[in-house]
């Protein structure tokens, strides 16, 4: 299978913070360097579409950090139409209704839903659309792990109205994409971590928004202030998220399963002699 490595130049788009997982992409050698060593030490996964099939691969970093590439693969060859940075998050947020928006050449997806049991509507980059069938989910709610990148943050001085509302409300001006959010709010959390490959120092909070709690990851390097809990964070965000299938939902269940049995219980620590 030949592969044509067609990469969309960065200045002809909305560049994911890459840096708030700790890669400096700058210009398209170093977009496509990244590119392709992902793909070479990534996770495969593939989706079929009528024109064409999406070949995903998830490079994990460790402590959740991820770079994704997509190929799309049609008739006219196979190229990179994308590659994106990623974080899989532990707080999960059920949708329903929701649709998923697929740009199958760009290698992209949209999740846009209502929160259930909230008035939240939002919309985020789906990274995993080759990891799980769409159709397994059809008529029933979803639930997705969901981050935000950070592209700039800082501690507030003193605190202030929780917010977590798309950037384009706040600024026609701007380029922004659908999937840019402010979030302001308590910190309820947070840890350093670091990109094993770059050695750059990350962060990772955990903000209560009033209307939702959402966890952001920010380069050290673009924080202003010093974080402590109780304190106050105000980021620019591009909201991404990973949807649970079944079998990832009972592994990061953490209470007690009330449809088992105490003899299922029993069965294993039966001993066979």
């Amino acid at each position: 299978m030949n592969t044509v490595n067609r990469v969309q130049p960065v200045a002809d788009f909305m560049p994911e913070p890459f840096d708030a997982i700790g890669f400096q992409i700058k210009d398209d050698a170093s977009y496509k360097a990244l590119a392709e060593q992902a793909h070479q030490l990534g996770a495969l996964s593939k989706a079929h579409r009528p024109q064409g099939t999406l070949h995903g691969c998830c490079w994990s970093l460790g402590s959740g950090l991820e770079v994704w590439t997509v190929l799309y693969e049609s008739s006219k060859g196979t190229f990179y139409a994308d590659c994106r940075p990623a974080f899989r998050g532990k707080r999960q947020v059920g949708f329903y209704p929701w649709e998923i928006l697929e740009y199958e050449e760009d290698g992209e997806a949209i999740v846009r839903g209502a929160v259930l049991d909230s008035p939240l509507e939002l919309m985020f980059a789906l990274q995993n659309i080759t990891e799980i069938n769409p159709l397994d989910f059809r008529e029933r709610p979803i639930t997705a792990a969901l981050a935000g990148l950070a592209y700039r943050a800082r501690v507030n001085a003193r605190s202030g109205k929780p917010a977590f509302e798309p950037i384009t409300d706040r600024s026609r001006k701007r380029r922004t994409t659908e999937t840019d959010y402010i979030i302001r709010g308590k910190i309820l959390s947070w840890r350093e971590m670091h990109n094993p490959r770059t050695q750059e120092n990350l962060l990772w909070v955990d903000v209560d928004a009033d209307k939702i709690k959402i966890e952001v990851v920010i380069n050290k390097a673009d924080l202003k202030g010093e974080l402590k809990v109780g304190g106050w964070l105000s980021a620019e965000t591009w909201l991404q998220g990973h949807i649970l299938n079944d079998r990832e939902l009972m592994a990061r269940y953490e209470g007690v399963d009330r449809e088992a049995t105490p003899g299922d219980w029993w069965a294993k620590l039966r001993r066979d002699h």
